[in-house]
C-alpha cells in the first residue's frame, strides 16, 4: 500500500588517492562546497584505537581492516537512507573495488583520485610524522614506502576525474565540486514506467480493486468502513505511529481528478475523519496527507503524524521515499491497542 520515490536524493563522492596527496583536505572542501558529511577511514580507524593501548604495525593494520568495515557499512546505511557524502580513504584497487561499486549502485557516484609526485608525497608524510594520532604507525610506513601509486588509482566504472594536489589543485576546486555536482544515476537505480502502465491506469490487474471491502488488506487491519473508502492501519513499523492509508471503494479511479463532486466531498470528508482520529490518539506535531500512486494506481491517501523525533525535519517522512523491504511489524499487543483506540475515536 506504499508507493517510493524512483531515486535517492543524495550522491557519492569518493575521493581518493595515495598517502599524503591532500585527500582528506580536498574531501572536506567537497563535503562542505556540496553540503555533504565527509566520512574518513582514518577517523573510523583513530576512534576504534581509542580504548587500547598502542600495538605493532600488525595491530594497526587490524584496526585498519576493522575501520574498513565499519566505513562501508556506515556509508551503505546513510546512501540507503536516501542521504549523500563524501567517502574519503586510500582506497587500494581489487581490495575496495567490490564494496565501492555496490555503494556506486545505491546512489549517483562519482571518483576523485588524488595525485602528487612520489619526492614531494614522501616529504609531507615525513612532515607530518609524530604530528598524527598514535594508531597510525608512521616509521613502519615509511619503511615499507611504495614509490608507485597505481594501486590508489581506483576505477569503479563511475566518472572519474584525476586531480593533480602538487601545487593546489588542478584541474580547479571549482571544476571539481562541478564535477561531483554533476554525478549520474547509476543503471542499477534507473526505473521505467511499465510497459503496461496506461492499462493499469484504467484498473488492470488493480489489487485494491480485488480486496473488495477486506478487513485485512496487505497484512493491515481496518480501522475504518466509511461510506465510500475504508481506512486501514498498516502493520508495518515504519517509525510513524498511527499510520494510514485510507482507500477509495468505488469504481476504480487512479486519480481524485476522476471523482465527481459528490465523490470528491464523501472521499475528503472521510480521509479528513482519519486524520483527525489519529490527531486525537496520537498529538502528532503535524499531520501529512499524501496521494502518489505511482506504482499501483488507485486512489489512495496515505494519512502520515510526524513527531519532534522522527527524524526528518523539513522533509517528506523517509519510508514514503525510501523502500525498506525489511521493515519489523509493530508488537501485536501494541497493535490492538491502537487498533482499538481508533475503531472507538472513528465509530458512530
Amino acid at each position: 500500500m506504499r508507493d517510493t520515490v524512483g531515486l535517492v536524493s543524495g550522491r557519492l563522492v569518493i575521493v581518493a588517492g595515495a598517502p599524503a596527496t591532500g585527500k582528506t583536505t580536498l574531501a572536506r572542501a567537497l563535503g562542505a562546497a556540496l553540503g555533504l558529511p565527509v566520512i574518513t577511514k582514518d577517523d573510523m580507524k583513530e576512534s576504534l584505537a581509542e580504548p587500547f593501548a598502542t600495538g605493532d604495525l600488525a595491530w594497526s593494520r587490524r584496526l585498519g581492516s576493522a575501520a574498513y568495515e565499519a566505513l562501508f557499512t556506515v556509508a551503505d546505511r546513510i546512501l540507503a537512507a536516501g542521504h549523500g557524502l563524501v567517502l574519503e580513504s586510500n582506497f587500494r584497487r581489487g581490495m575496495a573495488d567490490a564494496p565501492l561499486r555496490g555503494l556506486a549502485n545505491l546512489a549517483p557516484a562519482v571518483v576523485v583520485v588524488c595525485r602528487t609526485p612520489d619526492g614531494l608525497r614522501r616529504e609531507r608524510y615525513e612532515q607530518r610524522a609524530g604530528t598524527r594520532h598514535r594508531v597510525h604507525i608512521e616509521d613502519a610506513i615509511l619503511a615499507d614506502w611504495k614509490v608507485d601509486d597505481a594501486e590508489f588509482l581506483i576505477d569503479i566504472g563511475t566518472p572519474r576525474l584525476i586531480v593533480d594536489t602538487t601545487d593546489g589543485y588542478a584541474p580547479s576546486i571549482e571544476e571539481v565540486v562541478t564535477f561531483a555536482r554533476g554525478a549520474t544515476v547509476p543503471s542499477a537505480m534507473e526505473r521505467k514506467w511499465p510497459a503496461d502502465w496506461k492499462e493499469r491506469v484504467r484498473g488492470k490487474d488493480c489489487a485494491m480493486c480485488a480486496d473488495g471491502r477486506a478487513e485485512v488488506a496487505h497484512g493491515s487491519s481496518r480501522v475504518f468502513a466509511g461510506g465510500v473508502s475504508d481506512a486501514y492501519l498498516v502493520r508495518n513499523d515504519v517509525g510513524q505511529r498511527g499510520y494510514c492509508v485510507v482507500i477509495w471503494r468505488g469504481r476504480h479511479v487512479s486519480d481524485p481528478t476522476e471523482l465527481s463532486a459528490d465523490e470528491a466531498r464523501d472521499y475528503f470528508d472521510e480521509v479528513l475523519r482519519v486524520g483527525r482520529a489519529i490527531e486525537r490518539q496520537y498529538t502528532p506535531i503535524k499531520m501529512n496527507f499524501e496521494m502518489l500512486g505511482n506504482s499501483l494506481p488507485h486512489l489512495h491517501t496515505h494519512v502520515i503524524p510526524r513527531y519532534l523525533d522522527d527524524g526528518e525535519p523539513g522533509q517528506p517522512s523517509h519510508f514514503m521515499r525510501v523502500a525498506r523491504p525489511d521493515e519489523a511489524k509493530i508488537p501485536e499487543a501494541e497493535y490492538a491497542r491502537d487498533l482499538a483506540a481508533l475503531r472507538e475515536l472513528l465509530r458512530g
